[in-house]
């Protein structure tokens, strides 16, 4: 299983649709990262974890945390978390909630191979802007990349081309033919995500070389320089790569 959902009723749904397919419970779910989201399912599975060693730590922090609504305002109010993280997770897990956090059993730190018979599941670290722990998933022969949510700006809404741009050439190292994000029903195929990676990058380039980095003046020099209008996509790098610029030193 890849990542275990964000509460035991969202792992749930999970393996009651394996249940309904005839297909076993797995014994073993991988994390991506460690955002609530994909982890808080795991205590639910009766299943090994495996996890990056950077997620191995966060979800024994994870676990230490008070997640009372009292507390979750409070992290709002001190600026830790987004009023949106809190209502998320009022959402998923009403109060009362008990959050139970399932620990790493089997840590990695660059990656591992998962031999399933007549299928390998290659786990890698990337980090990226969204979490520094990402990993992703490679399954082969199908040729199939897991990406959680490595591909995503930050939890505060920035890019940085440090992170951003190597991230997209490991992800497309990997040759796959389709691609799956965490938070996305579509399923990409390699033309789509190439296209969405030269936007990436000519939205970096165009905020490193404008002398103005607000968002008007960096979208009229994308105007000048396609001749046409922004699509939906590329303001919204823009916006990450401007929040996350930093001069070089």
């Amino acid at each position: 299983m890849l990542d275990a959902g964000s509460s035991a009723a969202h792992a749930r749904l999970f393996l009651d649709g394996l249940a309904a397919e005839g297909v076993a419970r797995p014994s073993t779910v991988a994390l991506t990262h460690s955002h609530w989201d994909h982890v808080f399912g795991a205590a639910t599975l009766d299943a090994f974890v495996i996890a990056h060693s950077l997620t191995s730590e966060a979800l024994d922090e994870l676990a230490a945390t008070d997640w009372s609504d009292e507390a979750l305002d409070r992290r709002v109010a001190e600026g830790l978390v987004s009023a949106q993280h809190a209502a998320n997770v009022k959402e998923e897990l009403p109060a009362p909630r008990e959050v139970r956090v399932a620990p790493a059993d089997i840590v990695f730190r660059d990656g591992l191979d998962l031999e399933l018979g007549g299928a390998t599941v290659r786990v890698r670290h990337v980090g990226g802007d969204h979490a520094a722990d990402s990993c992703v998933m490679f399954v082969e022969p199908d040729r199939v990349l897991f990406l959680g949510d490595c591909l995503y700006d930050s939890p505060d809404g920035r890019y940085t081309a440090e992170r951003a741009l190597p991230l997209l050439d490991a992800v497309l190292g990997f040759g796959a033919e389709l691609y799956v994000e965490g938070h996305s029903e579509t399923v990409i195929s390699a033309a789509e995500l190439e296209a969405l990676a030269g936007k990436v990058r000519f939205a970096e380039k165009v905020v490193r070389e404008s002398s103005k980095r607000d968002e008007s003046s960096v979208l009229g020099r994308v105007r000048e320089q396609t001749a046409d209008e922004p699509d939906e996509d590329l303001v919204f790098f823009v916006r990450a790569f401007i929040a996350g610029y930093s001069p070089p030193t």
